[in-house]
């Protein structure tokens, strides 16, 4: 064990993973799009992202103080406009223990300690360093000079409250962080984060999207008593925009001009929910929007010949849209089915016919070029017919299967605010039915709701990543797939997922976590098809006026202090 005055290890600027040089050079058949940005392939993408979860694991040090590594363009006078931006998701609170904050990181609102940047790097943001002073201790020092948007100083005692208030009322950090870590402050400008074990996940932690650890005011958080209308003008957060007006289909923001990294480019930002996927695009044609999010992957052919309107889309595919399987009850409590069900998909039609450009195919549940994906997922409609045959459902008439007198009926749940899973519902009911499956689309307002009630559903599709929005794997697999998650709607509980989960906590050799993630995905995918990947898909957005050169983030940051048109 290293002295607590000599650092294990020590790095000054960016940490990345050996593996992605070599992976790099690989490229991927995809053309340029017609907005004329270059989408590199997909092995390149993949790769570099991979470093911000598993490679970057010793430590990371001393970042650049530009915010980030934004590609936006330099503002014109047009930056001096408003923005507004039309969504489908809606924003569900602004205290960072509850659900929902997560958009005040997409929104520039709301920022950590650390970040994972566009080129997969995971580099400090808030801090200054961080730097791993023993297998459980972490050290952070701030960035200097950093205050609220409410003025008051972003110091070692300001982080450590934040710190220590998400350790103890957050669920979404015991994904990341055991019961009994600590935060000490240490200077004005220090900090230790102390771990009960050694915990190789806590970069991942600090750079989380998810609000576990996002940094705030807790003074001005707790004063509104838990109310999220009493947060708005509070200045709770550090981002270079600040709420100035809320509720859950409506975000206001202001420029927050003594932003620590430069004077944000934009004057304000709106953020409207619009549900109909047609009203947002109108919206932007009409110059009522400019940039809306979460389009269709039928929007590239809408909107082709058009001037007032491009879609654009993000280098690299990390969104996965993932199928969960209800395993508490029939048919796809029995492990046959659920195999045949896997197996009956067609995933080269869904990731090169759906939508042609948006897409890419799914040969597990990670994508091709990280260097622990899988290849464990297959169609093969005799083997999916095979074992419904062995499992007792015999076809009828019409080709659907039934048993004991009832159907082989899927209640397939889809979500409304995201249109891409409702369009390959569509044709995973014509492919499952080949196998005798009755697959009936449920288009649920709130997805999460639905899945609550265990009766309501069978299977469903919906942007439940395996990579996190930070390209992070290992809090998805602890979170969706150990028993108790967070987000384990199927209600999975293996010993042996369990187990994995966490064995990925504590194991620092890369090697050693990557083979780890491979045999999660043996026992996820090919032994008992719990969970599967229906495809990856790019981050789009359709964009418009002065926007149409709007550079889309990979990690989901979509405004930075310097996005401009």
């Amino acid at each position: 064990m290293a002295s607590p005055d000599r650092p294990a290890s020590a790095f000054g600027g960016r940490f990345r993973n050996p593996l992605s040089r070599l992976l790099s050079r690989r490229t991927t058949r995809r053309p340029t799009d017609r907005t004329g940005d270059r989408t590199n392939g997909r092995a390149t993408g993949q790769a570099g992202l991979a470093v911000a979860s598993v490679a970057a694991l010793a430590v990371l040090a001393t970042g650049c103080g530009s915010g980030g590594d934004s590609a936006a363009k330099p503002a014109g006078a047009a930056a001096e406009k408003p923005l507004t931006i039309y969504n489908s998701y809606s924003i569900a609170g602004l205290d960072p223990v509850g659900t929902g904050t997560n958009w005040l990181f997409d929104w520039g609102v709301a920022e950590n300690l650390m970040e994972a940047g566009e080129d997969g790097v995971v580099r400090p943001w808030l801090a200054q360093s961080v730097t791993q002073g023993s297998p459980t201790e972490w050290r952070i020092t701030l960035r200097p000079g950093m205050t609220f948007q409410n003025g008051r100083p972003v110091d070692a005692e300001a982080v450590n409250r934040a710190l220590t208030r998400q350790i103890a009322r957050s669920k979404a950090v015991r994904t990341y962080l055991a019961e009994g870590s600590t935060v000490r402050t240490t200077g004005p400008l220090d900090l230790v984060l102390t771990t009960p074990a050694p915990n190789a996940a806590v970069p991942a932690a600090l750079a989380a999207r998810d609000t576990s650890l996002q940094i705030y005011d807790t003074e001005a958080v707790e004063a509104a008593g838990g109310y999220s209308a009493k947060i708005v003008n509070a200045g709770a957060f550090t981002g270079p925009y600040a709420v100035t007006a809320w509720t859950p289909d409506l975000l206001k923001l202001a420029r927050y001009d003594k932003y620590w990294a430069g004077r944000p480019k934009l004057p304000s930002v709106t953020v409207k929910v619009v549900p109909d996927e047609q009203a947002r695009i109108a919206g932007v044609q009409s110059g009522e929007a400019q940039l809306a999010f979460y389009p269709s992957p039928d929007a590239a052919l809408t909107l082709a010949g058009r001037t007032d309107s491009v879609l654009r889309t993000s280098p690299k595919a990390l969104q996965a849209l993932l199928i969960d399987m209800n395993l508490t009850a029939a048919p796809f409590d029995d492990a046959r089915v659920r195999r045949a069900f896997a197996r009956a998909i067609d995933y080269r039609e869904l990731g090169e016919d759906v939508a042609k450009g948006s897409f890419a195919t799914a040969t597990g549940l990670y994508p091709e070029g990280y260097p622990y994906a899988a290849a464990t997922q297959h169609t093969d409609f005799a083997e999916a017919n095979r074992l419904l045959d062995e499992a007792g459902w015999a076809k009828g008439k019409d080709g659907v299967r039934g048993k004991d007198g009832k159907r082989l009926t899927v209640r397939f749940v889809t979500q409304a605010q995201g249109p891409e899973t409702n369009a390959l519902a569509v044709v995973i009911k014509s492919e499952v039915a080949k196998a005798g499956f009755d697959l009936q689309i449920v288009n649920a307002e709130d997805s999460a709701r639905t899945k609550a009630d265990l009766g309501a559903w069978e299977a469903s599709i919906g942007l439940n990543g395996s990579l996190s929005g930070t390209a992070d794997p290992i809090q998805p697999f602890r979170a969706r797939w150990t028993t108790g998650g967070s987000a384990n709607a199927q209600k999975l509980s293996d010993p042996r997922v369990d187990a994995l989960g966490d064995r990925l906590l504590t194991t620092t050799d890369q090697a050693a976590r990557e083979q780890l993630l491979r045999e999660g995905q043996a026992i996820l995918s090919d032994r008992e098809a719990y969970v599967i990947a229906a495809t990856y898909k790019q981050f789009a957005v359709v964009a418009g006026g002065d926007w149409t050169g709007y550079q889309v983030s990979n990690v989901r940051r979509h405004l930075r202090f310097d996005t401009a048109p």
